[in-house]
């Protein structure tokens, strides 16, 4: 939007704190080129409109110390839901019901189906996007420590 100006405020430590590396330098170089303000630490408790505009009241995660911004638009983004009517689908059909031994996946084991269906013939498991809105190195890792024991 030419003409407008953007404050970014998030609620954790720094920019990004889900992607690695290497990604969130590639943001944070585009906010200190687009002069993009942040504030990290704070967390929005209530907006409310004065004087034709919004105003958010956010408070500092460490002081707890309040703080008010005036804006003409407040965007607030919490997420996402997981991407996982496949698995919803799949799930009945499968030999685990989809559920994971967490135990045994941290223990580098092969994840046990006795006692469950052993009519079906696939193991399912909740990973990536399916979980959470996380990026593609996490899916592979998951996926690989699942598949390693097969």
């Amino acid at each position: 939007m030419a003409g407008k100006s953007v404050k970014l405020v998030g609620r954790d430590g720094f920019l990004a704190a889900e992607l690695t590396y290497v990604e969130r330098v590639s943001w944070k170089s585009k906010l200190y080129e687009k002069e993009v303000p942040t504030r990290f630490d704070h967390r929005l408790v209530r907006a409310e409109r004065r004087d034709n505009r919004v105003v958010g009241i956010f408070v500092n995660e460490l002081t707890q110390k309040e703080i008010e911004l005036f804006c003409d638009q407040l965007v607030v983004e919490h997420g996402t839901i997981p991407e996982d009517e496949v698995f919803q689908g799949l799930r009945a059909a499968s030999i685990n019901d989809g559920v994971t031994d967490i135990d045994a996946l941290l223990a580098g084991s092969a994840q046990i189906s006795s006692g469950r269906r052993q009519e079906a013939r696939f193991e399912l498991h909740r990973i990536g996007d399916a979980v959470a809105s996380r990026n593609i190195q996490s899916a592979v890792l998951d996926a690989f420590r699942l598949c390693r024991m097969l």
